[in-house]
């Protein structure tokens, strides 16, 4: 008589298979199905895990769409535009940075704002250099920033640059004051300072905003995109995926890499 093979059973006389006995040489066994009750603590430990991994991706649209909702819209930025210049690598923002009050009033702003500095924003592709040009406020760049068609601003800068504008940003001017402030950046501005002035002011406020540890700290930088949020209106056309690219694609930006210079016309 041979003895039984491993993992095969014996029949006593009762006619009951009975399991013959396993040794350490015998290959593993099947497991044990899963009993109901197993199988509903796996269920709920993947939802759980599930639950888990969306939270954050939540909180992060929730919090996108809370500071695309602070930002005002420029309706009609490129409306009626023709024989514009091409287009150039990188992105070229024009920024309409703005004061209270004034006697020549922006039409197509909310409340009475006047004109503080016209500049151009030139990014390079690879988003870890920014040109920051201030444009002399000549009366005709003044005087059709202070239209009521935002379209004039960009046609007049354009005409002057020789330089496409992709998008347009007016932002008030207190915003910088508000960055020193939450920064701790002892800077202050006149109102109708000289463009040397505004840029050693710009300078120091986004020297103390764009620290090397900004992305380490997401309170932070939270903060810092709400003030901005605040006091900004941008371009209707601005997609709200646009501008989270635009965002990201300066994430490794810092503040040596943010040359200030007069922009020239062409």
């Amino acid at each position: 008589m041979t003895a039984p093979q491993a993992g095969s059973t014996t029949r006593e006389a009762t006619g009951v298979r009975i399991p013959a006995p396993r040794h350490s040489w015998d290959p593993p066994g099947a497991a044990p199905p899963l009993t109901p009750r197993r199988r509903r603590r796996v269920r709920e430990l993947l939802g759980t895990l599930l639950v888990l991994s969306l939270v954050p991706l939540v909180a992060l649209v929730g919090i996108n769409l809370h500071l695309v909702d602070r930002l005002d819209r420029i309706d009609g930025a490129f409306d009626g535009l023709g024989d514009r210049p091409a287009a150039a690598p990188g992105e070229t923002v024009l920024m309409v940075g703005t004061r209270p009050g004034g006697r020549a009033d922006v039409g197509w702003l909310d409340g009475v704002q006047s004109v503080e500095s016209v500049m151009l924003v030139e990014v390079d592709p690879d988003g870890v250099r920014v040109d920051v040009g201030s444009m002399p406020v000549l009366d005709g760049i003044a005087t059709s920033a202070q239209s009521g068609r935002p379209s004039e601003a960009v046609a007049a800068v354009e005409s002057w640059s020789g330089r496409r504008v992709d998008h347009l940003i007016a932002l008030d001017w207190r915003t910088f004051a508000q960055l020193a402030a939450d920064n701790g950046v002892p800077a202050t501005y006149r109102y109708g300072s000289a463009r040397g002035a505004q840029h050693d002011y710009l300078r120091d406020v986004l020297e103390g905003t764009l620290h090397a540890e900004l992305r380490k700290q997401p309170l932070d930088l939270y903060r810092a995109l709400s003030t901005v949020a605040g006091g900004a209106a941008v371009d209707d056309e601005w997609s709200l995926l646009e501008m989270d690219r635009f965002v990201l694609h300066l994430r490794d930006l810092r503040s040596a890499d943010i040359t200030f210079s007069r922009a020239m016309p062409r």
